[in-house]
């Protein structure tokens, strides 16, 4: 078994099968190393090409508690989420 800290930052890999998550990436964030998980199982995807056009514009507008847009910050999971979808 991988260690966590042998992890690499900012590289996402599958989540293990007892997650809720589809994937995880390890981030840096205040000096430590956090995990970070998105894309919850339960849900059912329509990956047709309207769908993903509405999902990464719905998706580009969602801020944080300070009101910042979280689709450029590394440690969201937001960000890791658009880029699985190709944004």
């Amino acid at each position: 078994m991988v260690k966590k800290n042998n992890k690499p930052l900012y590289k996402p890999f599958n989540a293990p099968t007892t997650s809720k998550y589809k994937k995880m990436v390890y981030v840096k964030k205040d000096g430590k190393k956090r995990k970070i998980g998105f894309g919850l199982k339960g849900y059912k995807h329509n990956y047709s090409a309207k769908a993903r056009k509405s999902y990464l514009a719905r998706s580009g507008g969602i801020r944080d508690k300070s009101g910042k847009l979280t689709k450029n910050n590394k440690n969201s999971a937001n960000y890791w989420s658009r880029k699985a979808w190709g944004a």
